[in-house]
């Protein structure tokens, strides 16, 4: 189930909300369901301290991993 970032057309409010199915996001604010979808940016994925991102060959710039 997605998070959304959204904008009421009607109050001008923005907010985010978790979109289950077919169910259509209200404002929080005013209750309006005249909501424009904003583009937003993902989150990266969350790493344990233990996995280590895989370097390109060279290393990660300069020839020296960041990672190591």
């Amino acid at each position: 189930m997605p998070i959304y970032d959204y904008r009421c057309s009607d109050c001008k409010k923005t907010f985010e909300t978790l979109v289950r199915g077919s169910i259509e996001p209200s404002c929080p604010e005013c209750g309006s369901h005249r909501l424009e979808k904003l583009l937003s940016i993902p989150a990266p994925p969350v790493m344990h301290s233990s996995q280590k991102p895989a370097c390109p060959p060279g290393g990660c710039g300069g020839g020296s991993c960041r990672f190591s």
